[in-house]
């Protein structure tokens, strides 16, 4: 049977450890075979779109247990490109493919059977600093029937937001602390989240509210998680008045928050009231897609 080799003349250590399982070894550009390009759909979340995405990290076997891509890097600095070396796809092969985003601050890594395994995560911050994990897989694909591997993205947090509206008065909330999630742990694709620890959002920067609603805190994007005993301890003034504190916990109408929702807990203030509320949405993507690779 012909082996076409996955590497250039660069990757002869290689290409000779392949050749122990053939009889034959050829140049894979020069024997017109088709390079392993990526392709990944855009997506509006913390990264805007695919453009956004600055890079993400992928793995790949061929037949039981070759190692085709390993933690690689796909990037935009190469035009949507990939560390190591072109890949060639081998004909009488199926191949499986797993991706991580974001490429780097993170601890990630793939065993053969495609199972994702992330150590610490840490979704502490806010806002732009908040850090949006995705992973995606393609499967069962041939290397009789060369194709881009379109790699999905889906969400592995829930992102959460807190709101304040103001109605019947002039209010500022001076101090605001989220409090009783996970904010770190650990992550399998098989298994899920475990060892999460538990954490806290403040911001003690004075901010006007008014009808249409500020958001208080950024984009939280967390771990996937019961809602049990979240508290939002509130400092405000209304009228220029510095008014009580208030110490509120999420309503239970939302048990859980799950990975891809967006959670929107709304706080009114009203002259002498303040009341919580939830609005649970998808996380709006688009099908539309570009080429990496």
């Amino acid at each position: 049977m012909k082996l076409i080799s996955v590497k250039t003349i660069l990757g002869l250590s290689g290409l000779l450890l392949m050749a122990a399982c053939t009889n034959e070894l050829v140049d894979s550009a020069a024997d017109g075979a088709r390079a392993i390009s990526f392709q990944t759909p855009q997506t509006r979340a913390a990264v805007s779109d695919a453009m956004g995405m600055d890079a993400f990290r992928v793995w790949g076997w061929y037949g039981s247990n070759y190692n085709v891509f390993d933690g690689v890097k796909v990037s935009q600095s190469g035009g949507w490109g990939y560390e190591g070396g072109t890949q060639y796809w081998l004909p009488g092969y199926t191949y499986n493919f797993y991706g991580v985003y974001p490429s780097e601050g993170i601890t990630a890594s793939c065993a053969s059977d495609g199972t994702l395994t992330i150590q610490g995560f840490d979704c502490s911050k806010t806002g732009s600093e908040a850090v949006d994990l995705m992973t995606a897989s393609r499967t069962g694909m041939s290397g009789d029937n060369p194709q881009q591997v379109v790699m999905q993205f889906g969400h592995e947090l829930a992102r959460v937001n807190v709101v304040a509206t103001v109605e019947g008065g002039n209010a500022t909330v001076t101090n605001i602390t989220f409090a009783g999630m996970a904010t770190s742990g650990d992550y399998s694709s098989t298994g899920g989240w475990s060892n999460t620890a538990p954490g806290s959002f403040t911001n003690s920067t004075a901010q006007i509210l008014n009808t249409e609603g500020v958001d208080l805190l950024g984009d939280m994007l967390l771990i996937p998680q019961d809602v049990s005993g979240f508290t939002v301890t509130v400092d405000y003034t209304m009228d220029g008045e510095v008014q009580p504190q208030k110490v509120i916990t999420l309503p239970t109408t939302i048990s859980q928050w799950d990975k891809g929702k967006s959670y929107k807990y709304t706080l009114s203030f009203k002259r002498n009231t303040l009341t919580i509320t939830v609005k649970v949405v998808d996380w709006n993507e688009e099908d539309t897609s570009v080429s990496w690779g």
